[in-house]
């Protein structure tokens, strides 16, 4: 369980550094905005709610760590939770982990775009959109069928 704990430290550790890091490259481009091309408020404001949704998530999964770090049972729920065998299985048939790459992705790809095309922008929110509800379908029909 030791190594566990470990895990779920350095796991707490990345997820802080990447929750500094969001707020840093938002500050920036909102910062650097009127150097830009020209995006639509209706942009900067999506992107506003995107980034601050991700740091709810991310602060949610920090606490979420912490807590089960200082608690014995807490960090033995959590591992079972990490080990079943079923999700586990679940999560190799939808190919989660590359799909979850392509999504984070074409995210940060939409983002970005905002700031210099709003038909760029959209399209790639779109494809974003299509593979998330792609591995959303298949995570249903897998649970259901396994």
């Amino acid at each position: 369980m030791d190594n566990f704990k470990r895990k779920i430290r350095s796991r707490t550790v990345f997820l802080i550094i990447l929750f500094v890091s969001l707020i840093a490259i938002y500050l920036i481009l909102f910062l650097n905005q009127d150097k830009l091309l020209n995006s639509s408020n209706d942009i900067i404001n999506f992107h506003g709610g995107v980034l601050s949704s991700f740091g709810i998530l991310l602060i949610l999964d920090i606490f979420r760590y912490l807590r089960a770090i200082k608690d014995d049972k807490k960090l033995r729920k959590l591992y079972i939770k990490e080990h079943d065998e079923r999700a586990i299985m679940i999560m190799q048939k939808t190919g989660a982990a590359g799909i979850n790459i392509c999504i984070i992705g074409l995210g940060l790809a939409t983002i970005v775009a905002g700031y210099f095309n709003e038909l760029i922008f959209l399209t790639l929110l779109g494809a974003t959109l299509f593979v998330a509800l792609i591995k959303g379908l298949f995570k249903i029909y897998y649970h259901r069928n396994l």
